[in-house]
């Protein structure tokens, strides 16, 4: 496995995004908007409920986020599919991380349950895979 670092910034995120980061045809995170995080806190190789390692995200949550003004106008609520999609966003990059060669693509999940809303007074999404 490469050795990269374990947190990741804004900057290494976008350099992820452009396809600087683990080489041309490898694991690629997509650019903003559709970038659901901002920074990675911590990724480890061990570790995690499993064993098998894990990855911490933090997206910062403001009330001027694109998808506050359409969904939905006068109850603003962040679409459940885009935290979804940065979980899915997560993985590739672990999987980029990894040194997996090529990429990845969202084809479904089997079941999903939403248990809150990600509303523009809250300051912090976390993602924990």
């Amino acid at each position: 496995m490469a050795q990269y670092p374990t947190q990741f910034d804004k900057e290494g995120l976008l350099a992820c995004a452009r396809g600087e980061l683990f080489g041309p045809g490898n694991a690629q995170l997509p650019a903003p908007p559709m970038l659901m995080m901002d920074r990675i806190t911590d990724i480890s190789a061990d570790g995690g409920l499993h064993g098998k390692g894990h990855v911490v995200a933090e997206f910062d949550i403001t009330p001027d986020l694109w998808f506050f003004d359409c969904h939905f106008p006068g109850n603003p609520i962040m679409p459940g599919c885009l935290g979804l999609d940065g979980l899915w966003q997560l993985t590739g990059f672990n999987l980029g991380w990894r040194g997996w060669q090529g990429r990845g693509y969202a084809l479904g999940v089997g079941e999903v349950k939403l248990t809150g809303m990600v509303r523009p007074d809250r300051k912090m999404l976390t993602y924990k895979v």
